[in-house]
């Protein structure tokens, strides 16, 4: 989760209480916003769950995770 985020940077997560995953944990399609930042699975419908700040080799860069809609087990089950 990023440090001091607020809730309109992270809705979903804010919302719901779901802890926003590591970005070094999660694949470049999940980076990207092509399947789920919780499931893995590929995005057909979307909301956003946050951001985070995510480095590559010395350049953090805010990244905006996506999930499925309807919220995926994975959300749900975090809540």
């Amino acid at each position: 989760m990023t440090d001091g985020g607020s809730a309109a940077q992270q809705p979903l997560a804010a919302a719901r209480g779901i802890e926003l995953p590591d970005p070094d944990t999660l694949t470049g399609p999940q980076l990207e916003g092509w399947h789920c930042a919780l499931c893995g699975r590929r995005l057909y419908a979307d909301q956003l769950l946050g951001t985070v700040v995510w480095t590559c080799g010395s350049r953090p860069q805010e990244v905006e995770l996506w999930v499925c809609r309807p919220l995926c087990g994975e959300g749900r089950d975090g809540a």
